[in-house]
């Protein structure tokens, strides 16, 4: 078992990418409170019938997903290469590298949860969007503590789910040869095509799928929940293409 060693290494450019992503979107809302971008403006009233211009500015949440997404497809295939060859198992490694994407997301998710609250409270005017807030409690921006933690927490899920897919869709790639690869990335279009035509003709499937979605959006607990059974799929679908893998160079 070599699983501190492929943690520690995997766990330190994580957290290097981290500090990079956090750095960038601190920077990009200060300049935006300066006034160099401003993404919009919403129009409030303090009850008198007097209307206030308030300023918004990026989401932290999206940046955050799509962080992590990237992140588990760059860094599984160079753990398993690095792990196999220093003798670490599959097994192993594979752990090591889930182990941190989880722990980074949290990471990252409680700074973001941290750094979004104790803008919102300082009134300056310009306010960081919130997409669950939005989405849910019809708010472009959240300042109340409860409200912004369940937020984050739809978004700490989302955030595994496509760490795992991303360690899933990496690792797919590296199994599959040169057909393979051609024949899965033409498919997913014309999976997506047939499934659109699918939903269109049968109004059966259009309902249920219909259903689904307002049950995927009625609370954010729902998405949470959801989030949370496809990434421990995706996980466990990549697991099993770790096993019996052949170290190869990293192309796609």
């Amino acid at each position: 078992m070599r699983f501190a060693p492929v943690f520690k290494y995997r766990m330190r450019d994580c957290m290097t990418s981290m500090a990079v992503v956090i750095v960038i979107m601190i920077a990009l809302t200060v300049l935006c409170y300066f006034g160099i971008v401003t993404f919009g403006q919403i129009s409030t009233s303090d009850g008198s019938g007097e209307v206030i211009m308030e300023s918004t500015t990026m989401n932290f949440g999206m940046p955050v997903a799509i962080f992590m997404f990237v992140l588990s497809i760059v860094s599984v295939r160079e753990d398993m290469r690095l792990g196999i060859q220093n003798g670490a198992g599959r097994g192993t490694t594979f752990a090591a590298n889930t182990a941190c994407m989880l722990i980074t997301a949290v990471v990252m998710n409680l700074i973001f949860f941290l750094l979004t609250l104790l803008w919102n409270q300082l009134g300056t005017g310009v306010y960081i969007v919130d997409v669950f807030g939005a989405l849910y409690y019809g708010e472009p921006f959240l300042e109340r503590t409860g409200e912004l933690a369940v937020s984050s927490t739809a978004l700490l899920a989302l955030s595994v789910f496509l760490a795992a897919l991303g360690s899933f869709t990496s690792l797919m790639y590296w199994r599959l040869n040169k057909f393979g690869k051609w024949a899965v990335s033409l498919g997913f279009g014309a999976v997506i095509i047939l499934f659109t035509s699918v939903v269109i003709r049968f109004r059966a499937v259009a309902l249920t799928l219909g259903r689904f979605l307002d049950w995927l959006f009625a609370t954010p607990w729902n998405l949470t929940l959801a989030s949370v059974v496809l990434a421990a799929a995706f996980f466990v679908f990549a697991r099993l293409l770790v096993r019996r893998n052949a170290i190869t160079a990293a192309t796609v």
